[in-house]
């Protein structure tokens, strides 16, 4: 049987790991700083992790952690791209690590400014006008040059996840009308610059207009039988939709042939006056896979680990046409 560990991981990890239950007889191990981290309940074993340490701290406690666990097959998240670099370590314990580090691109991929300086050199049409700030001063430069009365700004770092310093500058926050909307990610363009101007950049800032357009989140798997491509419509009416366009499937294709990573792969995109534009390219399974794969028949991440240990698994696309699928709740863990 093989055992399967989980470090730290969104709460939908909970999916992830009963969508490689079906495909597989594994025993799950489970871990997280966060005690009640509800993919506990889909885990034989759980343990908590270290909450304060280093990335080369964790990387000795993961090879521990493994070693001591009999791990077989690491799916990594927290501190990935270190854990990536290192992959050779772990497989000298007889690990496999569900991650890759090919001509550095997890590295790359980990950086929003170096991800786009890296697809601008084959998909320079899909990179968006961007700037990347080292101070308030050159903020408000960027601010001002890409700004223009049809748009708006956006900014954030360019090492982020989850979109934890996303935010957009628009000046309705202040207006009468805005009393009963919730201002969510927006702040004026005055509240952003008093935030900079007490950040160091020791993180450098990616400021570009915002993207109005529905956002879509792609997750695909190259496989011995084709690339998988799960294109997923985000936030759509109170549910996502599951469209396999020729223009999506295409463009990720490029990515992949391109990229050749054996490992899964969440791709970000936005539409803007009906064009494709890259957010970010994620070396992992994003956290509303299930959606994805519930709607297309696909069990991704079966394969994902099958094809990790060697052995293929069968699949095939469903009819190309769109699926509605509503968002899954994941259950709360009772004592």
């Amino acid at each position: 049987m093989l055992r399967v560990w989980f470090n730290h991981w969104f709460s939908t990890a909970y999916h992830l790991i009963n969508l490689i239950a079906q495909g597989s007889e594994c025993h799950f191990i489970g871990s997280s700083h966060n005690a009640d981290a509800i993919y506990k309940c889909a885990c034989n074993e759980w343990y908590e992790e270290p909450r304060n340490i280093t990335q080369e701290d964790y990387l000795s406690w993961c090879l521990e952690f493994c070693l001591k666990h009999k791990v077989d097959i690491f799916v990594p998240r927290r501190f990935m791209t270190i854990i990536a670099a290192n992959i050779d370590k772990f497989q000298e314990l007889g690990t496999k690590v569900l991650a890759e580090n090919r001509d550095n691109l997890c590295t790359v991929l980990d950086d929003k400014q170096l991800t786009y300086e890296y697809v601008s050199q084959f998909l320079p049409e899909i990179v968006p006008d961007y700037a990347v700030v080292h101070s308030c001063e050159e903020f408000v430069e960027a601010y001002d040059r890409l700004k223009t009365p049809q748009n708006r700004i956006c900014y954030k770092l360019t090492r982020d996840e989850g979109a934890a310093s996303f935010r957009v500058i628009d000046e309705r926050v202040e207006m009468a009308g805005a009393l009963t909307e919730k201002p969510g990610f927006k702040v004026t363009l005055e509240t952003a610059k008093k935030v900079l101007q007490l950040y160091n950049f020791a993180v450098p800032m990616l400021v570009m207009p915002y993207l109005s357009g529905n956002e879509l989140s792609i997750d695909c798997l190259a496989t011995p039988s084709g690339n998988i491509i799960l294109p997923r419509l985000k936030h759509v009416k109170r549910y996502s939709l599951v469209s396999f366009k020729p223009e999506i499937l295409q463009l990720c294709q490029t990515l992949l042939d391109k990229m050749a990573l054996k490992i899964p792969i969440n791709v970000q995109l936005k539409y803007e006056d009906n064009r494709l534009y890259l957010l970010e390219i994620n070396p992992r399974m994003s956290g509303g896979l299930q959606l994805a794969c519930k709607a297309s028949g696909i069990n991704l991440p079966s394969i994902a680990i099958k094809q990790l240990i060697g052995q293929e698994e069968k699949w095939q696309y469903p009819e190309f046409k769109d699926y509605k699928t509503a968002n899954i709740e994941t259950p709360i863990c009772l004592p």
